[in-house]
Parts: C-alpha cells; structure tokens; sequence
C-alpha cells in the first residue's frame, strides 16, 4: 500500500510495533535542486526533523529500522548529532561503497560511500553467514528524468533479504518511486511507503501497479 501524506503525519496514525521493520532513505538536505524535479531539497531544522522521524520509526517498528544517509556539506553536522542522539540504539553501521562515484574537484576528497545506520533494541541477524557491513555497487547509470536520487535495487534486496522474512510488513516513510516496493514484492514481502511529492506516488503507484 502506498499513502500520499506527510510521513511523520502518517507514521502519527499508525500503532506501536506496527511494522516488521523500516527501510527508508530520506532526503538528505543537499541545499541544491540537481536530484528531484519536483522536490527542493532543503529543509529548515534539519536535525530537528530527522531526529522527531526516526523517533517515530522506532516506535512503529517491531524490529528494526534501516536509515540510509550519505553526508555532504550541508548535513554532516546534523548527520553525526544524530548518531549521537541515537547512539543507545544504533545496532551497526553499514557502510554503501560506490565504485564510479563523481570525482571531487581539485584536491577535495570524492564522497564514495554512503552509510546505513540500523537502529533497534533487539540483536541484529542476518539470514546467512558471513554477512558483511559493507556492499559495494556501481553508482545507477540511469534514473528517472524526475528523480536522480533512486535507491539502488540491488542494495534495497541486499538488506531485505538478509534481515527480514516472507510475508514481513515492510515501512518506507519517504517512498520515493517505489524501490523499497519492488524489493518487497521480488522477495515475498509487504511494503507500506508514505510519499508527500504527488508525481512520486504517482510514479510508483504505476511502478507497482499489480503488486499491491
């Protein structure tokens, strides 16, 4: 099921540990419009807002919740008060390796990995052994001419189906074009997503179309 609102609105609806798990990837406060073509990402409060999120993401959840950010700039500050907000609760830190990231200008550091905070009070397990904190893909080579911010497939599956079963329910409170409910349904899971951008529920609702 996808839901057009305001995810902390939505997420206000919803009963405690009413979720499997949460796998989300929320804006990540760029200050510049060269991602989405009907989204300015950029938000007051920041921190603020992340921090009243992920709050409620662990209220809803039963298990665990799936954070991705990549820092930039704008947000590296807020990003690491967040850890730090939550670090009682942080069960690991997967680290995203890109391996054709955009190169840095001059002699500035390229920005190659992006991170996978788990929050959660219960143990973290994964489904096979040997699993490691750290997945390295190439970089999309092709998005959507409206959003170039698309979670990666391959790294949507990579957490589903080491960390969740069949027939979970699934939250993603900024769903975007509908990744986390395409890797729900290739693996026999539920997906509920809240997205506030009406041209992204659209996209995904067509994406999804027969996979409710």
């Amino acid at each position: 099921m996808i839901i057009l609102g305001d995810c902390l609105e939505e997420m206000g609806k919803l009963q405690n540990n009413s979720v499997n798990h949460v796998f989300t990837s929320p804006p990540y406060n760029r200050k510049r419009n060269d991602k989405y073509s009907h989204y300015e990402d950029t938000k007051g409060h920041y921190l603020e807002w992340q921090i009243a999120c992920i709050k409620e993401m662990l209220r809803v959840s039963a298990g665990h919740v799936f954070y991705n950010i990549q820092t930039n700039y704008y947000n590296r500050a807020d990003i690491y008060k967040i850890m730090g907000e939550f670090a009682d609760q942080i069960l690991d830190i997967f680290i995203w390796e890109k391996s054709n990231p955009m190169p840095a200008s001059g002699f500035a550091i390229t920005n190659a990995v992006e991170y996978f905070i788990v929050f959660g009070s219960a143990p973290l397990r994964s489904s096979k052994t040997y699993t490691k904190n750290i997945i390295t893909t190439a970089v999309n080579s092709q998005m959507p001419k409206n959003h170039k911010a698309v979670m990666k497939l391959e790294v949507a599956e990579f957490f589903i189906k080491h960390f969740t079963f069949e027939n979970d329910l699934i939250l993603d409170p900024f769903f975007g074009v509908g990744t986390t409910g395409k890797a729900c349904v290739n693996n026999k899971r539920r997906y509920l997503g809240f997205e506030i951008i009406p041209e992204y529920y659209e996209m995904a609702s067509t994406a999804l179309k027969g996979g409710e």
